[in-house]
This record gives C-alpha cells, structure tokens and sequence, in this order.
C-alpha cells in the first residue's frame, strides 16, 4: 500500500508540474488521494462561447513518427482529456477545462462546442451520440443535445463533487456517481428516478442495463439491481481511485475493475474472480465486440496491452506511454483504442498496433 501512495504521490507532483507550463489545469481533477479526494482548478469567469463551425486543424500540426516505422498525425485539442468515440468510430470527443471539442480522425478537422458556464469535472456521451452529460464544479449535472449543442436540462442534487457518469445502453436514463456517496439514478427528463448511497467513486452499467457495478474509495466493488437499488452481492477488491472504473464485458459474463490493488476480473454468475495479475493500473476496458480487454500496466513501462476477454490472457502490447495510462477506450467498431496519460493522446488501429494520432499541447 505503502508503494501504491508513493507512486501515485509521484505522478501528482509530475502533473502539477506539467500544469504549471502547459494548458492542462484539469488534469488534477483526475487523480485522488487514497482518502478519496480530488483537486480541481476553478475558473468560472470565463465568458460562454459560441459554436465555431467546422474548421481545419492546427496548420502547424505536423507527423510524428509513430510504431512500425508509419506516419502518426499530430493534432492540439485545447486538452488532453479525451473520454469517448462517436458512433462514427472516426470522430473523438475530447474535453477541456471549460468545453468539448469534437476531432475528425480521418479529416484532421475540428469542431468546437459552447464553453460550459463552469469547470467540467467529468462527461459522458450517449452510445446513440446523440446525447453529452457533463457534471460541473457546482456539483450540478447538464445534458446537451449534440445536433443543436444546447443544454436542455439541468440536474441538481449532489452535494460533492460528481466523479462518474455514465449512460444505459439503451440511452434512457444517466447514473451518477458522487464523493457525497450518493449514486443517482436519472431519466432524460431531468427526473431523478432514484438514489441510493454506494460510497462510489467509479460506476459501471451492464450491457442489459439491469446491474450498476459501484467502486468505493474504501471497500469493495458492489453489484446493484438498478431496478430495486438493493444490493446484489460484494464482489471483492479494496477500493479505487476518483479514475478508477467498473467495466462489463459485451456479453455480460465478466466484470473488470482498475483499483488501488490492481486490476481484478469476475465472473458474474457466481462471483469469482478470474484475473489479478496488474498490481498497478488506472485503466482497463473490454472491446465493443468482446475480443479483448485493454489495460495499462504501470509496473511494465506503462505499457497497454491486449488480452483475451475471457480469460485476461496475454495476447499482445500495443504501446508504451510516457506516464501512467489514466483513460483508455476502443471506438464502437472496435477498431480504434484511445489513451491519455495527461501528457498525449494516442490513438491506435487495434489490428496491427499501428499509431494513427496522437494529441498533444503543442505540435511540432
């Protein structure tokens, strides 16, 4: 445990420094200290901004060498918080401090959204992307249509910081997740549907939107039936961090989660665990079509490997990052894998590993 601090103490002091010279002030907002708390920069008078049409990318945005020996395009979103595909697979979302851009991978072109009114803490997008939900540093949840950009509701009752969103598959309604230790269950009308004290920092909804998976900051990872609130079963593990996430498998037979201790997976029928072998991660995600599961590895050079879903076997490394691996997502086609280590974004072809894009502050 004593390791686990350091090494996150560690990567702190890295990103405050980074802070200190590059745009990413909201990288704070990303880690936490074992007790659960978060540092975030509040900047609240800066002005809304208005929707900028599609425009081309950065002029000075240049190709890097990626793996293989191909070409990688370099791209500089206002941030390096990517969170989330749209359904195309060729478009990322990415957030700043106090808005969203859109990237188009294959036409290096951006689009830029209205600047929230305070500082995003965390987002999610529907699985139609039709849909963005972004919490804000007052503790309050908005929704936004992507066609139009406009906030069409906002909601209220978290009284701490909100860590986690995330969407049903099926788009219908948004779970929340809190440092209050409030979990809120929320329809698309701006209704709270239900609530339920978890203590969850990180939240994950199985495929058939039937189960809520709950990481606590001290405790352990809890399956809920999200139709009752009522407690499942206690799966194991000791507690995550404010990235920390509860992962399903497509199919719905497994359960993966990045937490203090490692990376642990389930079996959901009978809750056993299946794999425990990364001691050290802030990511792990399984592929939309359940080939694989990707995580980060900080003990092995902050490599990203590609597993067997079923099994968690090694299959094959991916990359290496500068710095510990905190996001990581595949595209809805599974053909993408995205990754931020708060010092780049990288974007992979999942087939062979080759290095497509990579975001950074400054191109070169």
């Amino acid at each position: 445990m004593v390791k686990k601090f350091l090494i996150l103490l560690v990567v702190t002091l890295i990103f405050i420094t980074a802070i200190v010279y590059t745009p990413l002030a909201t990288v704070l907002s990303r880690f936490v200290t074992r007790s659960g708390h978060s540092v975030t920069s509040v900047d609240s008078s800066s002005p809304i901004m208005t929707v900028v049409p599609t425009i081309p990318a950065d002029p000075t945005s240049t190709p890097t060498t990626g793996q293989m020996g191909q070409t990688a395009i370099c791209f500089a979103p206002a941030d390096i918080l990517p969170f989330a595909f749209m359904p195309d697979s060729f478009s990322i979302l990415v957030r700043a401090k106090m808005g969203m851009q859109i990237f188009n991978l294959d036409t290096q072109k951006e689009a830029s959204f209205p600047q929230a009114p305070k500082n995003i803490i965390t987002a999610a997008l529907s699985h139609d992307g039709q849909i963005l939900a972004w919490a804000l540093d007052d503790n309050t949840i908005q929704l936004l249509h992507i066609s139009d950009q406009k906030v069409f509701h906002t909601l209220s009752g978290h009284t701490d910081m909100v860590t986690k969103l995330r969407f049903s598959p099926g788009g219908d309604f948004l779970v929340s997740a809190s440092h209050d230790n409030w979990v809120r269950v929320w329809n698309l009308d701006g209704e709270e549907l239900d609530s339920f004290q978890a203590g969850a920092l990180g939240i994950g909804i199985s495929p058939n939107g039937s189960m809520l998976a709950t990481v606590p900051s001290d405790g352990p990872v809890t399956l809920w039936n999200l139709a009752t609130g009522e407690k499942i079963k206690e799966l194991g593990g000791s507690g995550g961090y404010d990235t920390s996430d509860a992962e399903f498998s497509p199919d719905g037979q497994y359960l993966a989660a990045d937490l203090v201790t490692g990376i642990y997976m389930w079996r959901i029928s009978d809750g056993n665990l299946v794999w425990n072998e990364v001691k050290n991660s802030m990511a792990v995600t399984f592929s939309p079509d359940g080939r694989y599961l990707a995580f980060s590895d900080v003990d092995d050079s902050n490599k990203v490997i590609l597993a067997a879903a079923d099994t968690a076997q090694f299959t094959r490394v991916i990359d290496k990052m500068q710095s510990p691996v905190w996001e990581l997502f595949f595209s809805p086609d599974a053909s993408l894998l995205a990754a931020t280590d708060g010092v780049e974004i990288r974007i992979w072809q999942v087939e062979d590993g080759t290095l497509l894009s990579v975001g950074k502050a400054t191109c070169p």
